[in-house]
């Protein structure tokens, strides 16, 4: 499992700097249109709000696997043993809660919005862009599920070294 998880992790973190640079390219396109006569680039603004979309939900999924979301670093630094254990497998459990409701709100709206298409690209559906929450849904419960696992690992390692 956990090379499935490095893949998928590895893959995130590069479509993640690709949607980035188109962000980046499609601002820097709306900027030289002001000042640049003769350009006008419709389309980059839409571009650029969901590529941002996507750049900001697989990075999510990549910040639960790096273990860098929300916790309270005075508590967990400060435990060991059994009670850390039960402090993480919490935290985990919330983790997949919230990637659970990413996938079905997402996939909810991924279906509400799928006939829906972009103001100046008629060609592309809005569908395309909400699907990205199911997406960083079902990596946010691997990684957490991954996570969590190591966690118990660990825990279990330690307990083997410990002097009885």
């Amino acid at each position: 499992m956990l090379k499935i998880v490095s893949l998928v992790e590895g893959l995130y973190l590069r479509l993640a700097a690709l949607f980035f640079f188109l962000f980046f390219a499609c601002v820097t396109m709306q900027v030289a249109s002001r000042y640049i006569p003769g350009i006008e680039v419709l389309w980059a603004s839409e571009i650029a709000t969901y590529a941002f979309i996507w750049m900001v939900f697989l990075g999510t999924a990549v910040m639960v696997r790096e273990k860098g979301h929300f916790t309270v670093e005075l508590l967990i630094d400060n435990m060991k043993g059994l009670p850390l254990v039960m402090v993480q497998s919490l935290i985990h459990v919330l983790i997949i809660g919230f990637g659970i409701v990413m996938i079905t709100d997402g996939y909810t709206l991924t279906t509400q919005f799928w006939g829906w298409t972009l103001n100046n690209l008629p060609q592309v559906r809005q569908g395309y862009t909400w699907l990205a929450i199911p997406a960083a849904g079902v990596s946010v419960i691997l990684f957490a599920l991954q996570n969590w696992l190591e966690d118990i690992q660990a825990y279990r390692k330690n307990k083997k070294e410990e002097p009885s």
